[in-house]
């Protein structure tokens, strides 16, 4: 291969020796995931959960990659191996036949080993979109893609990650990727097609259009792996522009249970996606742009689930009392503390229906540790150690609880149901595996579904990954119910922008 010219300053990664040239004003974070190395980073780069440390030649102490632009010629301790985050890995016999999922989420991604012989599964990784430096929503990277060599940067940016990510648990597990017998994608369009290397600009503009459905075989070059590579990929399919593998996935897992009438779905996240099955089974789907809120992404002290991250608040007889993951201090709130958080105050009148903070807050009897601070004249409230929720804050989280419900009141209209008609409503999406589920009703996110059951099912998208990997006939049969989905694009809805501004107060006590 030729020499890649020396451009800019040079990367040197200890111990392996790479060595790779970047433009200078790089973030550290950038450069480390380009050249295959998967930094944590639950805080989305702000610098405040410190668990993006490493140590760098001629600096004292741990700089955060996270805040370390690349200026000048550096050389960083960051080996592969304790870099990308690995959850706990079953012990697989090397007799097993094993096969991975991957759930590719606008802001994350999480990895499941399949023991393809005794049809189990277990979670083994999660990391940050490494993408999400062009943007925090697909419409972002849409744009940023118009630029052929972004277009490929983003490419690479994900198949180096997931294959970082696969070497490594593979190899706590004792195996290699060529151990590997199948390999099955999710996640919504966009995600899926950056992926895949495909164009992405059709799906931006009008008329929104998905050439690529269905992906049922991929060369194994999709995923990372060699062109000699053994390994068998596929992704789910998908509906349109914008419903993507993630919403057939649960649609497919809905009929396995034999749920397809009256039925109300949803999947949280950086896209919220919606289907409704009417009292026949017919089916209508659409999508909206909730942003990473409830993933911690666009909040002050947000992150993802992580040691440190405070992942659930309740009130107790001396104050709030809060969960947090690992033995140390609080460094952060997940989505799903947030939503306590905001139920919380909401009832005890500190945040009116409005979102704004009380206007006698600082003379109300705020239970331990909650204190108003200001910064600038802006109110916030100070919660444990640093953290504190802002203004700002509660809006990022009224917007995406406005777009959701907008989109589920317009969805219901088009199916002709009203809300008294729905009997099942799950609630699915990383975000709804340990969420509160009164908390959740109390923000008024969905329609109240008076005469309906709700429950969470957990990330649907990656679960419907894993049973197309222990299932070979579940593709096929996901495409067959992809076929009956009638898309609703709100962009067509005259009255959408109306009905958003109508539903971002939260409801009254």
């Amino acid at each position: 291969m030729p020499q890649e010219p020396e451009t800019g300053p040079f990367v040197t990664l200890v111990p392996s020796g790479e060595r790779r040239s970047f433009p200078p004003g790089t973030p550290l974070t950038d450069a480390l995931f380009d050249m295959g190395v998967v930094v944590k980073t639950p805080c989305g780069g702000k610098g405040t959960c410190g668990k993006c440390g490493m140590r760098i030649d001629g600096e004292p102490g741990e700089a955060l990659a996270c805040r370390t632009a690349v200026t000048r010629d550096i050389t960083v301790h960051a080996g592969r191996a304790n870099t990308v985050p690995v959850l706990d890995v079953p012990e697989f016999g090397l007799a097993r036949r094993l096969a991975a999922a991957v759930d590719i989420g606008t802001t994350s991604v999480r990895v499941a080993l399949a023991d393809l012989d005794e049809k189990t599964s277990s979670e083994v990784s999660s990391f940050l979109n490494p993408q999400r430096r062009f943007g925090h929503d697909v419409i972002s990277r849409i744009a940023a893609a118009r630029d052929p060599a972004v277009n490929t940067t983003l490419t690479g940016l994900i198949r180096r990650a997931v294959r970082g990510t696969l070497d490594s648990v593979l190899a706590a597990a004792g195996r290699t990727a060529g151990s590997l017998e199948s390999m099955v994608f999710s996640g919504n369009t966009t995600m899926l097609y950056l992926l895949l290397g495909l164009d992405v600009q059709p799906l931006g503009r009008h008329p929104y259009h998905a050439a690529t459905r269905d992906f049922a075989s991929l060369p194994p070059t999709a995923a990372g792996l060699t062109e000699d590579s053994a390994t068998r990929t596929s992704a789910l399919p998908v509906v349109g522009a914008f419903i993507g593998a993630d919403l057939v996935g649960g649609l497919a897992l809905c009929h396995a249970r034999r749920k397809l009438n009256s039925v109300f779905f949803i999947d949280l996240g950086t896209n919220g996606e919606i289907f409704v099955a009417d009292r026949t089974g017919r089916v209508f789907a659409t999508s909206c742009a909730m942003g990473p809120a409830l993933e911690g992404m666009n909040i002050s002290w947000g992150m993802t689930a992580d040691d440190g991250a405070v992942t659930h608040i309740r009130q107790a007889p001396g104050g709030l009392v809060c969960d947090v993951l690992g033995s140390g201090d609080p460094a952060g709130i997940t989505g799903t503390a947030l939503i306590d958080l905001l139920a919380i105050l909401l009832d005890r009148g500190l945040v009116s229906a409005t979102g704004a903070f009380s206007r006698d807050i600082d003379a109300m009897d705020l239970p331990e540790p909650l204190e108003p601070a200001r910064e600038d004249g802006a109110l916030s409230l100070n919660l444990w150690g640093r953290i504190r929720l802002t203004q700002k804050d509660i809006r990022n989280v009224q917007l995406a609880k406005a777009a959701a419900l907008a989109a589920s009141r317009l969805l219901l209209s088009a199916a002709g149901t009203p809300p008294e008609d729905i009997r099942h409503v799950f609630i699915a999406g990383a975000l709804g595996e340990h969420m509160d589920m009164e908390h959740f009703r109390r923000l008024g996110f969905i329609p109240a579904f008076p005469n309906a059951s709700f429950e969470y099912v957990g990330n649907t998208s990656l679960q419907a990954a894993v049973e197309a990997c222990l299932d070979p006939c579940f593709i096929g049969h996901a495409a067959t119910l992809r076929d009956r989905v009638q898309e609703v694009l709100l962009s067509g809805q005259e009255d959408f922008q109306d009905m958003f501004i109508r539903s971002i107060d939260f409801p009254g006590a």
